[in-house]
């Protein structure tokens, strides 16, 4: 993707988790068609000293499931904070424009095998059920109930091979402006706050 010199963000670690935090995004595989096949999934993170992988599961049935098996590899887009910034806040004249957080995991796509998926699944489980006082975990179901599901679900690793960050911020604006900007997003809605505690992170903006 197209990434402004002072939107780019290139750190790893922290990259890596942002993943974490952020386990939904949109896989697109390039169709027979000439158009992109989308999905919308949630993924585990698996990062290691040796490599980095995201695993996630698709509905057999799915069209995305054939294009795989075409093209083999895909790229995987994240999403964190966003939300459009007024220029009326500026101490001078602009035009609006708007603040996101964008991750792109490019790579090849791998078939879990039956084991790989059964594993997968209750990762997924374990993650997303992690804060909840009452936590299930896969081994609370019926074997043949896992087994039935299993059957109708197709389970995939994409390998970070690339991976690009695009986090903009407002790195662009004056001190000025930049905290002018965080006290009206602040008085926004939930998206908006959210985003004012994003930025509140990133390094000082310009003098």
């Amino acid at each position: 993707m197209y990434i402004p010199t002072e939107f780019e963000f290139t750190d790893q670690k922290l990259i890596l988790e942002f993943l974490k935090q952020h386990p939904f995004g949109t896989l697109a595989v390039n169709g027979t068609d000439g158009f992109p096949v989308l999905v919308h999934i949630p993924f585990t993170c698996n990062f290691g000293p040796e490599n980095n992988y995201l695993e996630f599961h698709v509905a057999s049935e799915n069209g995305i499931v054939a294009a795989i098996q075409t093209m083999n590899q895909g790229i995987m887009i994240v999403q964190g904070a966003h939300g459009y910034i007024s220029s009326s806040v500026y101490t001078h004249t602009n035009v609006p424009t708007y603040n996101y957080q964008a991750v792109h995991v490019s790579g090849k796509l791998e078939v879990l095998d039956a084991s790989g998926l059964k594993n997968h699944l209750a990762q997924l489980v374990d993650a997303f059920e992690a804060k909840r006082e009452k936590k299930l975990h896969i081994s609370q179901w019926p074997e043949n109930l896992i087994e039935s599901y299993m059957k109708e679900i197709v389970g995939y690793r994409i390998v970070l091979n690339k991976v690009e960050a695009a986090f903009k911020l407002s790195q662009n604006r004056n001190e000025v402006d930049f905290n002018r900007i965080l006290d009206d997003l602040s008085t926004g809605n939930p998206e908006e706050k959210h985003l004012a505690e994003v930025m509140k992170q990133t390094k000082c903006p310009i003098q």
